[in-house]
């Protein structure tokens, strides 16, 4: 087989010619063979195989990884130094992969993160199991996640009581005492020349381990036929039940398994989606979907329940004890013995050297028993975890979402300096970016803030109007709200972006910003898609593909990728490229790989670009053409995270892309949706205006829930996901709050901030139905669990969340700028810096 990296002229070659890392098959076999740019290349780790260091993974920029056994460390040596030499532009790191894992997981900081919430338990669980040798590509060294839960039985979960918890300070075989007893006997009496005591002769993780979980998925499911030699297992030992898995994990001599990833984000692997014959067991039962515990109402459900106990307090203050079972300094020696943690001595790395055996049919079988028992992962600490530290430590979680009660509102005074209403607002840790109403020919606003710093005025942030802010010093700054003396109303006018606008598009679809404050818009009357300055709000960029008017785009999180939707029915997908100010100048027509759009596409550097924009991100496309609507797109959504793009319209529903090869994944059963967003945790939801419901799906088409608004509920304006993926702010267009008394209708105006003192109240035929501007949702339920009434009946135009979800930015019809906040929260965040030995510049740079 060959590995061929392409290297050019813009990554650093003279020439277009390819590297060939490694050839290891016979020349028939060409259709084996690999190449990428080696522009693609993003991480590389060593990787063991069978026992034998010979094997490297690649990671690749957009989120695909390979695995590759060279036959030999020497081999492996040899592909490593070839592709290191090619450098690829976008390698993280070259030593990655010439590191040993334990010096690796030191360098990244990552358990430092961790203790301090700054990933989730799920995502540290995943880098610690890469990091250890484990991967997706080899069966033998699954990634390997704990049982969290000891409560099976119960009707109801409660995730705040310990003892609905497993204790992660043992492992799987020593969870039952009299159980335990056992192998402590076994370990005791077991003598033998050649192979070392161990407690248990079966490992938590291997093979077999991989397939009973994921059988009823593919490509497990062919890999489960091919084990058992053309058929399954016999039903009776297969995954059926999870309450009778959790026994068998306690009581049964042979069986230690612990739990894979999946079980905490794909419910697929619960059903029977395939309706494959499975076999009958004993009793004569046809063995189909997976038997759940009595708490969860369905797989999505349990699933949604698996993954909050993961995540829950009671987990993160003891995850670390379960980390030094598997990854740590309880994984060998002494401390292993003592944590009655040893398993069989080849399920080890470095305790048998396969190249040593020079018998060929011994060494097979050597290879065959490792796959067959498992492997312990490698060695990442040799000194006890760092505990987590207590939630009440970690200010950036203290979201909105987690505290809504105690959220405040702050209106901006001086609302004309402030550019509102909004099409568009994004707050980042030191500016706010307002886009008017009128995209894509928009006025654009820059003003200056610091969120969660007290002004010493009562506000719990620092905020500065506009050109102000852009010749203030920190002293001036600290004046909160007070322009120049003597400044007038046309020192307050906001710089427009050029453009000629197509009708009929609504403003707010087509404006979104980015990372960089740069503006991107669409809905000109030329078709094209525009990147504009914040500052100045100059045209850097035009780029084109549509053959009509683009009606709506979108930004991935972070920024990386850019989903426009047009009239023309076609929704193309965009790379956003981070320039530096030397190459903005020398934008030329992007090569797009292995993928050529097939629509006309054009990049290039507007005319009226300034020295003063040179900077920020390139559009790069169309990368994909995704194709299936049959009429003009109006929303889309795009996920780096999830690999997916979402987009609806008018004739043909809800469809799905693959973000890596534009592929139409699926279409959702969802008639067409006026609002799709998508959610870090894998959630689609969406909005129906004429049928005014609310539905969110897996990204696997599952429906989750649907909520139907009232119909005095007027309509929803914007939605903002929560960082966390697990929550969504809707912003309506009519707060109005209205009564039935005596059949007839009759209107208010609330003069309340918070939803929770404006109860329901059914008395005779008298109904009082509380419409909040603001609703906080929960995805997987889409219940109200808290929400927000602005005063004198406000519409709501855009809303936007700052990078830590501790401010909510309101903007309303009638020019009101608001901040939500928890005003306890900044002096949390200033005593922190104090106890730090911070002292504070206020925003002077």
């Amino acid at each position: 087989m060959r590995i061929n990296f392409i290297v050019d002229e813009q990554n650093g070659g003279n020439s277009m010619r390819d590297i060939t890392a490694a050839t290891r098959v016979k020349s028939n076999e060409t259709d084996k063979n690999r190449s990428w740019l080696v522009s693609c290349l993003l991480q590389m780790y060593s990787r063991r195989y069978l026992l034998r260091t010979s094997a490297l993974e690649l990671f690749m920029v957009d989120r695909s990884n390979f695995f590759f056994d060279f036959g030999s460390m020497e081999v492996r040596k040899k592909a490593y130094r070839a592709i290191v030499q090619a450098r690829p532009p976008h390698l993280n790191n070259i030593y990655l992969a010439a590191q040993r894992p334990e010096q690796l997981f030191k360098r990244t900081q990552l358990m430092e993160r961790w203790a301090r919430w700054e990933i989730s338990n799920f995502e540290y669980l995943m880098e610690l199991n890469t990091m250890a040798g484990r991967t997706y590509n080899d069966i033998t060294q699954y990634p390997v996640f704990p049982w969290i839960l000891a409560d099976y039985s119960s009707k109801m979960l409660d995730l705040g009581d310990p003892s609905s918890y497993r204790d992660l300070s043992k492992p799987v075989g020593a969870l039952n005492p009299d159980r335990l007893e056992k192998f402590q006997e076994r370990y005791s009496s077991f003598e033998d020349p050649v192979i070392p005591k161990f407690h248990y002769g079966s490992h938590y993780s291997s093979a077999g381990t991989v397939l009973y979980y994921l059988v009823r998925v593919e490509p497990f499911t062919t890999l489960s036929i091919n084990l058992q030699g053309g058929q399954f297992d016999h039903a009776d030992r297969m995954f059926s039940d999870i309450p009778g898995t959790w026994n068998g994990v306690l009581e049964d001599m042979s069986d230690v398994k612990e739990l894979v990833p999946e079980m905490f984000y794909l419910p697929e692997i619960l059903t029977n989606g395939n309706s494959i014959d499975f076999g009958t067991t004993q009793l004569g039962e046809k063995l189909d979907s997976v038997t759940l515990p009595p708490w969860a109402e369905n797989p999505v459900d349990f699933i949604h329940k698996h993954r909050m106990a993961l995540e829950s307090e009671h987990v993160s203050a003891h995850l670390h004890e379960w980390i030094d079972l598997i990854f740590g300094y309880k994984q060998r020696g002494k401390a292993a013995v003592a944590a009655n943690n040893v398993f069989f001595y080849i399920t080890y790395e470095g305790t048998v050297d396969i190249d040593k055996i020079t018998d060929p049919v011994l060494q097979r079988s050597t290879q065959d028993q490792i796959a067959y028992f498992g492997q312990t992962p490698s060695q990442l600490l040799t000194t006890p975890h760092l505990k987590k530290r207590s939630l009440a430590d970690a200010l950036h979680l203290q979201t909105i979402f987690r505290n809504p009660n105690e959220i405040r509102p702050y209106v901006v005074p001086n609302h004309e300096r402030c550019n509102v209403p909004a099409g568009a607002i994004f707050a980042s840790d030191d500016s706010v970016i307002v886009v008017d109403v009128n995209a894509p020919a928009a006025n654009v606003a820059i003003h200056k803030w610091q969120p969660n710093t007290p002004d010493g005025q009562g506000t719990p942030f620092l905020f500065q109007h506009g050109k102000a802010a852009a010749s203030s010093s920190g002293g001036a700054f600290m004046r909160m709200f007070k322009g120049p003396a003597g400044s007038g109303y046309d020192d307050w006018q906001y710089p427009r972006a050029i453009a000629f606008a197509a009708s009929g598009i609504r403003s707010s679809a087509i404006v979104a910003v980015t990372c960089d404050r740069e503006i991107v818009t669409g809905g000109h009357a030329d078709n094209s898609v525009k990147l504009v300055a914040s500052d100045g709000a100059k045209t850097i960029e035009t780029a084109s593909g549509h053959c009509a008017p683009v009606t709506c785009l979108a930004l991935s999180p972070d920024c990386n990728f850019l989903v426009t939707g047009s009239r023309d029915s076609t929704v193309l997908l965009w790379k956003l490229h981070r320039v530096s100010s030397s190459h903005v100048n020398n934008l030329v027509e992007p090569s797009t790989a292995a993928t050529k759009p097939t629509s006309p596409l054009g990049a290039s550097n507007s005319s009226d670009s300034s020295s003063e924009t040179n900077r920020g991100r390139r559009i790069e496309g169309p990368i994909h053409v995704l194709r299936g609507h049959l009429s003009e797109i109006i929303t889309c959504s795009v996920s780096s995270d999830l690999g997916i793009t979402a987009s609806s319209s008018h004739s043909s529903g809800v469809l799905l892309h693959s973000l890596r090869r534009g592929q139409l994944l699926r279409k959702l059963f969802f008639k067409e949706a006026d609002r799709v967003c998508l959610s870090s945790q894998g959630i689609v939801m969406l909005w129906n205006k004429s049928e005014r419901r609310i539905s969110t799906f897996t990204v696997n088409g599952v429906p989750i829930a649907t909520k139907i608004l009232s119909p005095f509920s007027g309509t929803i304006s914007c939605i903002e996901i929560s960082l966390d993926g697990k929550n969504a702010l809707i912003g309506t267009s009519s707060s109005t709050v209205h009564h039935i008394k005596d059949n007839k209708l009759e209107t208010a105006k609330p003069c309340i901030e918070d939803i929770d003192s404006l109860a329901n109240e059914v008395t005779g035929k008298r109904l009082a139905i509380p419409v909040p501007s603001i609703c906080f949702l929960d995805l997987h339920t889409l219940e109200v669990f808290h929400g927000l009434v602005l005063k004198d009946n406000q519409d709501i135009t855009a809303v936007a969340l700052n990078k830590d979800n501790t401010n909510l930015l309101v903007s309303t019809a009638d020019k009101q700028l608001i901040v939500f906040t928890d005003p306890t929260l900044s002096l949390k965040v200033v005593d922190q810096m104090l106890r730090l030995g911070w002292e504070g510049g206020g925003l002077a740079h």
